[in-house]
């Protein structure tokens, strides 16, 4: 199974203090556990707990949030290569348990430098895809991938550099975001003037103040402006677009009809095969919940037939939750597979499985923090002490 959109921080970095608003952001996203230290809930290793010890998570994809280089970063790329590299210690044949988003500003200071920047990482070998927020910028204003003076050389530097993948974050809007710079047609606009190069709309232009319907082509907000935007550009199913449902399957999936329309019509215009599994863990804890809630989820015949909704037959979910991104990222299934299945975190599962159920580590389906008021106010009292539920 492969996780396109993960995250952790580094606790101690420089960020702390130079990004009080990226603080709050994270401390608002990160599921509490019982460090006096709450940026510690999404370290590094928690992260490998969380994604390869307590979910089916085989592969991940490491991002980070907004930023405009290391001393803003939560993540530099320094850390995410550390992460990467200490990944791979514990694997064998050289298989990958960790790929990398690089993720670039190219709207703050110079251009030129930027693209040197882009030039130095991507010489690492180490850069799967660069990730860009469109909606994030100095003043608070964003820029446009198909602006000629930005994003454009941006995205022709990349290409020149081989980095084929291309991903920007659309819709979810975060602190200091720019509405005006979160919509999608920019990315799929791009998308017909690179036609070797692939791009993955994050996030697919949710936005949690809209309820996803059947789609509608004059709607202003949410996952309908991507879809229109591919019809506006003519980009058909299992073109170089591809859609990523991190927070967005989370944030629906108590809701069954929300749930249906949002991924039956990502499925049915943007493909079977351009549709990738995403939590964006570690911010809500392990992945494992939304794992299992997808496994079970069905559209039903009555959607299939007055949508044109695909099934989420066994094979559309193996598709989503690794197939595809195998594609995109060129793994190798099987060499993956079997490089991975005797690798040290795989044989830790079930000594972990065993600590969870003594209690030792947070259980599998549940965050590492309290969840209830009586809980909370249990936590609240002993902040120092090892929190457990009561």
């Amino acid at each position: 199974m492969v996780d396109v959109h993960t995250h952790h921080v580094t606790p101690e970095g420089p960020w702390t203090k130079n990004a009080p608003d990226t603080v709050q952001l994270v401390l608002g996203m990160v599921a509490a556990c019982s460090a006096s230290n709450q940026l510690e809930c999404a370290n590094r290793a928690v992260y490998l707990h969380d994604l390869f010890l307590a979910s089916d998570t085989t592969v991940a994809m490491l991002s980070d949030v907004p930023n405009s280089g290391p001393a803003n970063a939560p993540l530099p790329f320094a850390d995410q290569l550390g992460t990467q590299q200490l990944a791979a210690q514990l694997t064998h044949g050289g298989a990958p348990r960790i790929l990398i988003h690089n993720v670039i500003a190219p709207n703050f200071g110079d251009l030129s430098a930027r693209l040197d920047e882009m030039e130095a990482t991507a010489r690492t070998g180490k850069v799967a895809a660069f990730k860009v927020y469109t909606a994030w910028g100095p003043d608070g204003r964003g820029f446009s991938l198909d602006d000629p003076a930005i994003g454009l050389p941006v995205i022709q530097k990349a290409h020149d550099l081989g980095v084929k993948v291309f991903v920007a974050h659309k819709g979810l809007p975060l602190v200091n975001f720019d509405a005006s710079h979160n919509k999608p047609d920019d990315i799929v606009a791009v998308s017909r003037q690179f036609p070797d190069m692939q791009f993955v709309v994050f996030h697919g232009a949710w936005d949690k103040s809209h309820t996803e319907g059947p789609y509608d082509p004059s709607s202003r907000i949410g996952i309908d402006t991507f879809l229109r935007a591919l019809d506006t550009h003519d980009v058909p199913p299992n073109s170089n677009v591809w859609v990523d449902i991190a927070t967005v399957w989370r944030e629906v999936l108590s809701d069954p009809t929300t749930a249906a329309h949002t991924l039956g019509k990502l499925l049915k215009r943007t493909g079977e095969h351009r549709v990738l599994w995403g939590t964006d863990a570690i911010w809500y804890g392990s992945p494992q919940a939304q794992l299992q809630a997808f496994r079970a989820f069905a559209i039903s015949n009555e959607f299939q037939d007055q949508y044109g909704y695909p099934a989420l037959t066994d094979t559309v979910k193996a598709q989503m939750l690794g197939l595809n991104a195998a594609e995109l990222f060129h793994l190798d299934v099987h060499a993956t597979r079997c490089a991975l299945a005797g690798d040290p975190l795989s044989n830790a599962k079930t000594t972990a499985a065993h600590l969870r159920d003594e209690g030792q580590l947070p259980a599998q389906s549940r965050p590492n923090g309290p969840t209830t008021r009586r809980e909370m106010l249990q936590w609240l009292a002993s902040p120092t002490t090892n929190w457990t539920p009561a």
